[in-house]
């Protein structure tokens, strides 16, 4: 990949708010102290122009107290992309995985106080499942809900990409006055984190990366049959265990005829006051979330037996818990950036390829099945170069994988560890997305203090114990 000429950078000037104090500090943080910094960094809203116009990113620096505070910071990088920091940074803040480091924390270009982009956006996503309608369906009628969006995106400049980022997060570096950082980012965050790792090698000194998910893998080429695998995992591991099999036997078998049974008989349940249907696609899709977390995943088969029950309490309580995973992600941000980086979606022959041979080979995921048709035609400002090639590197690097991961499988990180030559790699066993426990905490501390030392411990085996309900 050719990289981009450092002194491009150089002839644009970057100026900010005065940092907010720990008083006025607009983000909603309970645990402010006095050496702890917030503000705006202002950015161009189009590299690639000489143009003046800029646009804020909002971030949060919560120092180190520690006597052994060391100068090199650990930096978040959410995922998404379109994925929301600093209005949840009380619950952000806990992923500090070393006390003896500076821990930032940021929003980027588009996501809540980083001037969002079109806010409301994945609440019309929201109010399309709830309506009964077939994949065909959806996707008509969530192309309509998208055109106010479309036609706001066409009157602002911005550039959203994920160089665009990696161009923003060393800005920020620079604004905060460190010379190196820890990158830890999951899910799209390794994708920023392994281009900025790319551009900027001297400026790392070490990168945490968890759940894979590398410029040059497209997502949609294995959507499903990723999604496929890991739910075959969840009825192969219920057979396997005497007490989930006891409880749920045949649980594969009666969850394809139950999905079949909901084409013609969905299932009504109501949020907040209002019908929501849920259909065949919908309960996929719940299900493709349920698999993200260990906590959720054991919950299959319980989820699966209310289904066929039709005990609406029970659903409704499940559904309820994920609808937060929907709102948070900004999904104008999430379809700006996907279509700078899988272009003009010209894969739609493998995605068709990739939903043959599956459980479920006559319907799909809601929602997701409508990317690709509104990444299509989804407006965006030009980037001169956005290449998503394959990154080497030689920095420290610690990957983490789950393996009941639907959406970054452990071939991810496979891929990924191959093009690192300083890299370890670590399987969470009985985990999906983005592992989070205290083994990971552990682990990831060690690896801060010392990069080059390979981790002894194996407690990603262990930590992390299915209980089947």
């Amino acid at each position: 990949m050719h990289k981009f000429i450092l002194s491009l950078v150089a002839i644009f000037v970057f100026t900010s708010c005065q940092s907010q104090s720990n008083h006025n500090c607009p983000f909603p943080y309970d645990n402010h102290q006095p050496e702890d910094k917030c503000g705006f960094l202002e950015v161009p809203r189009n590299w690639d122009t000489n143009s003046s116009e800029t646009t804020k990113l909002g971030y949060l620096v919560i120092r180190s107290k520690s006597e052994n505070r060391k100068e090199d910071p650990v930096i978040f990088l959410q995922g998404g992309p379109g994925g929301s920091v600093l209005n949840l940074a009380n619950i952000f803040s806990q992923l500090n995985i070393d006390r003896d480091r500076d821990f930032i924390l940021y929003d980027q270009r588009g996501i809540d106080f980083s001037e969002e982009l079109c806010p409301d956006l994945n609440l019309q996503l929201l109010e399309v499942m709830a309506l009964d309608l077939n994949i065909d369906e959806e996707i008509t009628e969530l192309k309509k809900r998208v055109i106010s969006c479309t036609n706001y995106i066409k009157t602002d400049d911005r550039q959203f990409s994920t160089i665009t980022n990696v161009k923003d997060l060393e800005a920020l570096r620079k604004h905060l006055g460190y010379k190196q950082l820890n990158l830890f980012g999951g899910s799209y965050g390794t994708r920023l984190g392994l281009k900025y790792m790319e551009h900027y090698p001297n400026q790392v000194r070490t990168a945490v990366l968890s759940s894979l998910f590398p410029p040059d893998i497209r997502m949609y080429d294995n959507l499903f049959s990723n999604f496929n695998n890991a739910l075959d995992k969840v009825f192969t591991d219920c057979a396997k265990d005497s007490n989930c099999n006891a409880n749920y036997p045949n649980l594969k078998s009666e969850f394809l005829s139950f999905c079949d049974e909901l084409k013609s008989n969905p299932i009504t349940i109501e949020i907040n006051g209002d019908d929501f249907i849920l259909n065949q696609q919908d309960v996929l899709l719940f299900m493709h979330q349920m698999l993200y977390n260990n906590q959720t995943i054991e919950r299959i088969p319980e989820f699966i037996e209310a289904l066929k029950e039709k005990n609406t309490s029970y659903i409704t309580r499940t559904i309820v818990g994920f609808i937060p995973r929907v709102t948070i992600l900004n999904l104008a941000v999430y379809y700006a950036v996907m279509t700078a980086d899988e272009g003009g979606f010209n894969n739609q022959d493998k995605v068709n390829l990739d939903t043959t041979n599956l459980m479920f080979t006559d319907t799909s995921l809601s929602i997701f099945s409508a990317d690709p048709e509104i990444i299509k035609s989804w407006p965006s400002v030009n980037v001169k170069s956005n290449p998503m090639n394959t990154v080497t590197s030689d920095i420290p690097t610690l990957l983490i994988s789950g393996d009941f991961d639907p959406v970054t499988p452990i071939n991810n990180g496979n891929v990924v560890a191959k093009r690192l030559s300083n890299n370890q790699h670590i399987v969470f066993k009985n985990n999906g997305h983005v592992p989070i426990n205290s083994c990971f905490f552990n682990l990831a501390k060690q690896f801060l203090n010392n990069p080059d030392e390979k981790l002894k411990s194996q407690c990603h085996n262990t930590v992390t114990k299915i209980r089947w309900n």
